[in-house]
This record gives C-alpha cells, sequence and structure tokens, in this order.
C-alpha cells in the first residue's frame, strides 16, 4: 500500500504554514486561489486519503443542492447571497446549487412544485416552507423522499427537516410588542399593518402577530386596542389609511410584521409627530434604513438573511460530508436595530 503523503509534508511542499494547509483541506477561512490549488495538487499527488477532500477527490462525489425560495425580493436576494457564499466555501467538495421559484399557496401547486424538485433528485434542499401546513403534501414528499432539507426562515413542529435556521417568530412578535408598549402606561392604539392577501397565509408573518397579541394579553399597562388591517382585503389605500390614523386622537403604534415597511414611509414622514408615532418594523432595506433615520421607524428586527442562507449550506455539508448530527433547531438572534447602532449593523 502506498503511503500518504502528511500535512507537514505538504505544507513544506507548497511552502506554506500547516495550519494554511489545514485551511485548504478542510475549506476553514480564506486561502488565496493560486495556493488553494497547489496545496489541493500536491494532496491528491500523495495519497492524502484520511480527510474529507481526499475522500470525495477519490469517488469524484458531487453534492447538488436545490435551493427553493419565494420570487426574489430584497430579503431572499439576501438569502440567496449567503447560500452562494457557502456553495462557494464547499465547492472544492464538489458542492452545486439549482434554484426554484416557490410562488404558490394553494396545497395541490406547492405540492406540484416540489415533485419537480424531487424530479432531479438533488442531494439536499434549502427551502423556506412558509406556505406549507402540517398535513400538506408537499411536506408529505419531502418526508417521503428521504433527502435531507433544511428549512429557512419559516418552521414547521416535526416537519421533518434536518434543521431549521432562522428566528423564533414567536418570540420575535413578543420582542415588537415590549419595544412598541414599554414606557406607556396611557391608552394608545396599535396597528398590525399587512398589505397584500398573501401576508394573511404567511407562516411566519402570522406567528409574529400571535406572539405580539400574546404578550398584549399578559404584559401591557396602558390601555389599548388592537386593529389589523390588510391594505389588499380590506380594499383600503395608503391615503385612506392615513386618513384614518390621524382622525385618532391617541397615540399611533404601528407594526409592520415584514419588510414593508417603506410603503408606509413617505405617507408618515410628515405625520410622525402629529400621530405620537411608534413604529417597529423588519429587515435592512436601504429604504428601511432610511425611515430609522429619519425617525419614521424606531426599530427594525434584523433577520440577518445572507446569515441565514450560509449555515443552511454548513448544515448540509455537515450532515452530508461530515456524516455529523446536526442540531435541531439553530435560532438565530433577535437584533434590535436603531438608528444609533445602524452603522454597525450587518446586513
Amino acid at each position: 500500500m502506498a503511503v500518504s503523503i502528511t500535512i507537514k509534508e505538504i505544507a513544506k511542499k507548497a511552502g506554506v504554514s500547516i495550519g494554511t494547509v489545514d485551511r485548504v483541506l478542510h475549506n476553514r477561512g480564506r486561502v488565496a486561489e493560486a495556493t488553494k490549488s497547489n496545496v489541493l495538487k500536491i494532496a491528491e499527488e500523495g495519497n492524502y486519503s484520511s480527510n474529507i477532500y481526499a475522500r470525495n477527490l477519490k469517488l469524484n462525489k458531487t453534492y447538488s443542492i436545490a435551493v427553493v425560495l419565494p420570487p426574489e425580493n430584497f430579503y431572499w436576494k439576501k438569502q440567496k447571497e449567503g447560500i452562494k457564499q457557502g456553495i462557494a466555501a464547499y465547492e472544492s467538495m464538489g458542492f452545486t446549487q439549482k434554484e426554484y421559484i416557490l410562488q404558490e399557496t394553494d396545497d395541490q401547486a406547492l405540492a406540484d412544485a416540489i415533485e419537480l424538485v424531487l424530479a432531479a433528485k438533488p442531494d439536499g434542499i434549502i427551502i423556506s416552507p412558509g406556505f406549507f401546513h402540517q398535513d400538506s403534501r408537499a411536506l408529505d414528499a419531502l418526508k417521503i423522499s428521504k433527502i435531507p432539507y433544511v428549512f429557512v426562515d419559516s418552521n414547521i413542529a416535526n416537519g421533518g427537516n434536518l434543521t431549521f435556521i432562522g428566528q423564533d417568530s414567536f418570540k420575535s412578535g413578543q420582542v415588537a410588542a415590549g419595544l412598541l408598549d414599554k414606557g406607556f402606561c396611557n391608552p394608545y392604539e396599535l396597528f398590525i399593518i399587512t398589505f397584500s392577501r398573501i401576508d394573511l397565509v404567511q407562516k411566519t408573518i402570522l406567528s409574529r402577530i400571535k406572539g405580539l397579541r400574546h404578550y398584549y394579553t399578559q404584559n401591557s399597562n396602558a390601555a389599548i386596542n388592537i386593529h389589523e388591517i390588510n391594505l389588499e382585503q380590506d380594499n383600503t389605500t395608503i391615503v385612506q389609511l392615513m386618513d384614518m390614523l390621524t382622525a385618532i386622537k391617541k397615540p399611533i403604534h404601528l407594526f409592520v410584521p415584514n419588510s414593508s415597511s417603506h410603503l408606509l414611509g413617505l405617507a408618515l414622514l410628515p405625520l410622525r409627530k402629529q400621530l405620537k408615532l411608534r413604529f417597529v418594523g423588519y429587515d435592512l432595506l436601504g429604504v428601511n434604513e432610511k425611515l430609522l433615520k429619519n425617525g419614521v421607524l424606531d426599530y427594525i428586527i434584523h433577520q440577518n438573511p445572507q446569515m441565514q442562507g450560509k449555515l443552511a449550506v454548513q448544515a448540509l455539508y455537515q450532515h452530508l460530508v461530515l456524516v455529523k448530527e446536526v442540531e435541531l433547531n439553530q435560532y438565530l438572534p433577535l437584533d434590535i436595530i436603531t438608528k444609533e447602532n445602524l452603522e454597525y449593523a450587518n446586513g
């Protein structure tokens, strides 16, 4: 049997440190492409076989990852950027990706979309199950497939997923409620604003609203009324909503449970003092950041979608390549961004 080259010998031949060789062979940290190629070439020629790289190289193994996310907006664009960064980090392990758009909300249409994904026989799946329910045919198809899948952004209890990566949406709603309520003993009116009918069936949004309402049943010292308005379903325009808010003679507190706060921004800008406004929204869009800077938005709850994407790929790497157990729920921090700490926030 041929003797395998050691890490120390690879380092000497390549003229680099042992630490650099370790980073190359295990995809840890950044290494110049020329150095990486040279180290891998020496490892291959030297029959270095007691590491994951050589094992995959010999088997010529590739890992196709299906990325199944809603139509691209700012939030999902950031999620995809994180996934692409994760795929690039494990490219030498044979990781590739194929993207699918999941825009259906009907159960049968969702099932058909998932069957299309499964027909390609990916090695792993990254998916946001925001429109799935516990007994959906799409979820059943995923479970039956035995292909490992990672949930991002939205979670389903007992969903058969390898892991969930994202925030605890119920706790997120509770945090938002505390930001809206703390320091107020006098009455105010609270409006929960959503924009499209799709928002009314999106799992994460509904869980945030539920968390917010739970807070108010337990903790508020102020006498408040909570109003839920969906502009599309209620056939309400932004102008009509502003008229409604200005007619109320109490302070107005607003909660937008997704990234759409900016849709109210221009209308609220001249009214924020009159309304005695307190406003909580989500996501570090450039337009939302401007609202934070000019005082319309008081707080943004940052979900770090880019990090979600990176961690999703990492989880599949740990499962498929390292054959390691992966933690079922990987909750990201509920980061609260204000105009004072905005410059330090990682988008």
